[in-house]
């Protein structure tokens, strides 16, 4: 952790310090807009399974191009057939509201224009409004992870499609645009490679007590400069 002081050493520039918001204004009720990492879920309205084959790259491929354009660190990134998980490291609430706005409509559209039965325009496709939860410590962001990793589980018990799961990049090192490699060492001192084989060899009872030993001389001005935007 030496050589980086808090949250503003991790993060990224947008391609464009002028771009302007595309969509949009997102709803910012009851949402903690000073949190620095946020887990983000987005449910299909109804519980609906909406996110098909070819919906799921579609979506994570306009995240990726959409973090990397506003400067946002893409952390992981699940996609299940009626919700999704993402974990992201932003500069502020707002920014990463927009880009979640601007998915949000363009997945609609993808999935209504490609669906085999024909939907009717009254129908939502998804929530308006994702959930917003913050991120507060370090042990909770690695087991986060843990949580994503573990979610198409039972598809592939099953022997179901999994929509999209970030994962593989971990595995084969094959980092993607919206990620950011390095801020897996900077972070947690470990590569996303290790990450990987933690994640895929212990439970998440076992990821729980081993982020808790390995964050153990974390501090409280550690986390306060790390997790809380200033």
């Amino acid at each position: 952790m030496a050589e980086i002081k808090d949250y503003k050493d991790l993060l990224r520039k947008p391609k464009d310090e002028e771009l302007e918001l595309r969509i949009g204004k997102a709803s910012d009720k009851n949402i903690d807009k000073t949190g620095v990492f946020y887990h983000v879920i987005t449910k299909s309205a109804g519980g609906d399974i909406f996110l098909a084959k070819g919906a799921g790259e579609y979506r994570h491929n306009m995240l990726c191009n959409l973090c990397e354009e506003r400067g946002i660190t893409l952390l992981f990134s699940v996609t299940m057939p009626n919700h999704t998980h993402d974990v992201f490291l932003t500069s502020d609430w707002k920014t990463l509201s927009e880009v979640l706005r601007i998915l949000n409509t363009n997945v609609s559209k993808y999935i209504r224009k490609n669906a085999k039965a024909k939907l009717d325009k009254k129908t939502r496709i998804l929530r308006r409004n994702p959930i917003y939860i913050v991120i507060r410590d370090i042990v909770y962001l690695f087991t986060m992870g843990k949580y994503a990793f573990d979610n198409p589980a039972y598809l592939r018990e099953e022997g179901k499609y999994v929509p999209y799961d970030c994962f593989w990049t971990f595995k084969t090192g094959h980092m993607l645009t919206g990620y950011d490699e390095k801020i897996y060492p900077r972070l947690f001192g470990l590569t996303p490679g290790e990450i990987y084989e933690v994640y895929s060899k212990k439970t998440m009872k076992e990821v729980v007590e081993y982020a808790k030993k390995r964050f153990s001389d974390w501090t409280p001005d550690m986390t306060q400069r790390f997790f809380y935007r200033r």
